[in-house]
């Protein structure tokens, strides 16, 4: 009897739907993941609708392609053509996605959880951002790191960025930052859009809490007391501009500021020496309602044009095909950050289905640059590319 059900398994195995995209690994990390985990991953807050528009708003936008020229060098296995250098040509990556901070990625991956997406962060050369809330010790990710640039990949261009939540134990924020630059990490991601916890329905619903075994590790403190947990996280509500000369004061890190969607608010940014921006509505998981990333994009960019202070803008939000990448970067982004698609690959296939989630995207992102008739990612920006609809009140870019 046994005998017959591994091979009803098998058969299952085999009848399963190949994963050839990023929606796939969603249907399957479905299937696969408790109700309570799924829906903490996958829900916005309210009604939900900034997460809905998030993706829509990629596909109001539309692709103007040029065509007969040569892009035979994106053929080649060595191709460079995807390549992006970022904070101030510090580090480059083989092309501009990076691994947005995620929170419990244990949740997904019970035995490995980060570990699992920093080995697929090294095999494939990008950034892995760490959140505050991760499963996994900041110090043990950073030993795995460096154990899979040692062992394995050498040449990789990997980096460890650390995502900060400031607590109002200011104290507590210091410790984390100096624990990050003190196991290496190369830049400081604040989180500024989270003053208060978004009006996360289905969390309430489904009375979300961690399972045993599982805590928000970086927050044990030296006794191995949990210091607070999810969702009793004690924001800072007092955070304002003039907190990040306290930050800059005890940390050489690059500063990050993720969760910008107004243009003032860039131009603040820019005004406070910040060397990125990462425009973000956390997902859809905090202000519903609020504008789409992609949508806000354009004037966060030009609110930044023409100043003498070097700065990066990056984007998140609703991204799942190289399409998206691909328009992210014509409008000004220098790379996006993507979060729920790296999640529903550890949760199907841990390392091996983040590595495969992220060779998908940079599959589609080369294609999509191939059929647009861009040889370099600098042609993406000057190419006329893009069609906006005309509810975005641009007509064309």
């Amino acid at each position: 009897m046994q005998d017959v059900k591994e091979e009803v398994g098998k058969c299952q195995k085999k009848l399963r739907r190949a994963l050839l995209n990023i929606e796939d690994y969603h249907q399957q990390a479905k299937e696969t993941l408790q109700q309570m985990a799924y829906d903490y991953y996958s829900s916005g807050s309210d009604d939900q609708l900034t997460l809905i528009d998030n993706q829509a708003a990629f596909r109001r936008i539309k692709l103007r392609p040029k065509i007969l020229i040569d892009v035979s060098s994106h053929l080649s296995i060595d191709s460079t053509n995807c390549k992006v250098q970022l904070l101030n040509s510090t580090t480059t990556i083989p092309f501009p996605c990076i691994i947005a901070p995620t929170a419990f990625h244990r949740l997904a991956n019970s035995e490995h959880g980060e570990l699992a997406t920093v080995r697929a962060a090294v095999a494939c050369s990008t950034i892995m951002c760490v959140s505050t809330v991760a499963t996994t010790r900041m110090e043990l990710i950073a030993d795995e790191y460096r154990r899979q640039i040692k062992d394995n990949y050498p040449d990789s261009h990997s980096q460890l960025w650390y995502q900060l939540y400031v607590f109002t134990n200011r104290q507590y924020s210091q410790n984390l930052i100096k624990r990050a630059e003190k196991c290496g990490y190369k830049a400081l991601v604040i989180t500024v859009d989270a003053c208060e916890l978004g009006n996360r329905e289905l969390d309430i619903h489904n009375n979300f809490s961690l399972p045993d075994g599982i805590r928000a590790e970086n927050l044990i403190d030296d006794n191995n007391i949990l210091a607070f947990d999810y969702p009793n996280v004690p924001y800072d509500s007092s955070l304002s501009w003039k907190d990040l000369n306290w930050i800059r004061s005890i940390t050489s890190l690059p500063i990050i500021l993720k969760g910008i969607i107004h243009p003032d608010d860039a131009r603040e940014a820019v005004k406070h020496g910040v060397q990125g921006i990462i425009v973000s509505n956390h997902g859809g998981r905090q202000l519903d309602t609020c504008q789409s990333t992609i949508d806000a994009l354009p004037d966060i960019v030009k609110a930044v044009a023409g100043s003498s202070h070097q700065i990066d803008i990056y984007v998140d939000g609703g991204i799942r095909r190289g399409t998206d990448i691909l328009k992210s970067i014509a409008l000004g982004a220098k790379a996006v950050l993507i979060g729920r698609p790296v999640l529903w690959g550890l949760a199907v296939d841990g390392e091996q289905g983040v590595r495969n989630v992220l060779e998908i995207l940079k599959r589609e992102f080369r294609v999509a640059m191939m059929l647009c008739g861009c040889q370099t990612i600098d042609d993406i920006r000057n190419n006329n590319l893009l069609v906006m609809n005309k509810n975005n009140n641009r007509s064309k870019l």
